[in-house]
């Protein structure tokens, strides 16, 4: 995902440049920025005018274009805003009556409350997503001075067993990503 969402602000930030440069560019030029005589010619030389004059069909297809550049663009766009993240979990009920829905947003902030009451532990954050089959990611930030191997072992003993009972689903899959404090990169574990 993260590759992803790199890619999308690497794609907005050359679009957007490209554009901003065009729109600045056109600015000065009808302000006379390159010269008056400049600033006053007509957009098109006089061989196109005359060309879309004698065939109006070209418009047809320039809107055509113009219309499946916005479909297109519309369609990313809602994907973008799309996120799998899970707003609601029902859970199989225990007796004959009755339905249990876990609200994905408590899951994940009593995942991550629970990491941070173990040693060691500076901070953690919780994140379930998945539309047909759910997996939490956990994130914890290491204290400067955390036992590593020993917080894995208690997030892997109880954190995470603690949240598999909470959803009813013993191989819910759970990747941890262990942030070491001011040691530098992470280390992720799955």
């Amino acid at each position: 995902m993260r590759n992803v969402d790199a890619a999308n602000r690497a794609g907005l930030l050359v679009v957007g440049l490209l554009l901003t440069v065009a729109g600045v560019a056109g600015l000065v030029l009808s302000l006379g920025g390159f010269g008056y005589d400049l600033a006053e010619r007509p957009l098109l030389p006089v061989a196109w005018r005359e060309r879309l004059a004698l065939d109006p069909w070209l418009w047809w297809v320039v809107a055509l274009v113009a219309l499946v550049v916005a479909l297109v663009g519309l369609r990313w766009l809602l994907a973008q805003l799309r996120t799998d993240r899970v707003g609601r979990l029902g859970l199989q009920p225990g007796g004959r009556d009755g339905r249990t829905v876990l609200h994905g947003g408590a899951l994940c902030d009593a995942v991550a409350a629970d990491a941070r009451t173990l040693p060691g532990v500076g901070g953690a954050s919780a994140r379930l997503a998945g539309q047909r089959r759910h997996r939490l990611s956990l994130t914890v930030d290491l204290t400067d001075r955390a036992d590593v191997a020993e917080v894995w072992r208690d997030v892997a003993g109880q954190t995470i067993p603690r949240a598999r009972q909470a959803v009813g689903d013993p191989d819910l899959p759970v990747d941890v990503e262990l942030r070491p404090g001011r040691a530098g990169g992470g280390s992720r574990v799955t």
